[in-house]
């Protein structure tokens, strides 16, 4: 995605001040945002960070804040991130 991602949130939900983790913070982001777009449909993600549908940038934010703090569990999204992407998702039957 382009524009800037939304470190200053995730800084803030994890009660980080120092600018010490951007880098693997930024990193979190990115594989939250893929991990994102795996999830949903593709016209649900947009171009830009800033365009982001709330529910998806807010749900991006809490997946790699769970990332941050899981280091080493699974690449699965917790249930709440999963409810905030699930409207965008293409149902199967």
């Amino acid at each position: 995605p382009t524009g800037a991602p939304p470190l200053a949130a995730l800084k803030q939900w994890l009660a980080i001040s120092t600018s010490h983790e951007d880098a693997l913070l930024e990193r979190l982001l990115l594989v939250a945002y893929q991990t994102c777009a795996q999830f949903v449909i593709p016209d649900a993600l947009a171009e830009d960070w800033g365009e982001l549908a709330p529910p998806l940038n807010e749900g991006i934010i809490r997946f790699a804040a769970h990332l941050y703090r899981e280091r080493d569990g699974g690449g699965e999204p917790p249930a709440a991130v999963a409810a905030l992407w699930r409207p965008w998702r293409e149902l199967r039957l």
